[in-house]
């Protein structure tokens, strides 16, 4: 059974989308059999696999509606094991929709377990960074929630924030929801980022935290543009050995 994993923080600006992108790649190139999920109507981590919205038939939206098979919907990318179920703006009008019921958000879940191919190690989802219905699916759909952290930003509040909605998640649906870890993202070198978990009201999770730090690199954004994980673009940058580090932690971590 796949192990599946949610990259989500509540507000922008952490690189989730880049972390579940590279760290899919990544663990594909471990000869993993990987699906990408992508949650979110920007299509931010549909673009960055070089993949786009093709329309109906071929997203997430149109699965949820019915008219898809959620096998069919799945696209193969790069690196070979690595496939993405891709999502494009139709996804946010399919969502006010699923919304008005409390039991659809478990709707991805349910398509996990019962539609998705039993060949995959890891499923990957892409969360939007909000405390809506499509953040709320992402995150129950999931066994582990894995958290990007950038120094600089309000982590302690946005960790208490995290734990509310891990709650209710259990509480409402009775998903044992796990905390994965903390990923530091975009660090600086002069970044003390251990500090930032071992303040006084955040020692008791600091042992959560990845030993791997993805650091600050501009081969990120030269891969963005180029539409490729960073691994394939530039396998030997800084951040793109940390990817590849980081995945070996996961995949140690969770086999």
């Amino acid at each position: 059974m796949a192990n599946v994993l949610t990259i989500s923080g509540q507000k922008g600006g952490t690189g989730k989308s880049v972390i579940a992108v590279n760290l899919a790649a990544c663990l594909a190139l471990y000869e993993k059999k990987v699906l990408l999920i992508d949650c979110d109507p920007q299509g931010c981590t549909t673009a960055w696999t070089g993949r786009n919205d093709d329309g109906p038939g071929h997203d997430m939206a149109s699965v949820f509606k019915g008219k898809t098979r959620f096998s069919d919907a799945v696209m193969k990318t790069k690196p070979q094991g690595l496939d993405i179920l891709p999502a494009g703006f139709s996804l946010f009008d399919t969502a006010l929709k699923l919304s008005d019921s409390l039991s659809n958000q478990r709707v991805l879940r349910l398509l996990i377990q019962e539609d998705a191919p039993s060949q995959y190690d890891y499923i990957i989802i892409d969360a939007p960074s909000s405390y809506g219905f499509l953040s709320i699916m992402a995150l129950t759909a999931a066994d582990w929630l894995i958290i990007p952290v950038c120094t600089g930003h309000t982590v302690t509040q946005e960790f208490h924030c995290l734990l509310k909605l891990i709650h209710y998640i259990r509480k409402n649906h009775k998903i044992p929801l796990k905390i994965g870890g903390f990923v530091f993202n975009r660090r600086h070198a002069l970044d003390d980022t251990r500090s930032v978990l071992t303040a006084e009201n955040m020692r008791r999770i600091a042992d959560l935290a990845y030993d791997t730090h993805i650091p600050h690199d501009t081969a990120v954004q030269k891969s963005i543009e180029k539409n490729m994980p960073l691994v394939l673009y530039d396998i030997k940058s800084p951040a793109g050995a940390a990817f590849l580090n980081f995945a070996k932690e996961i995949d140690l971590k969770f086999t």
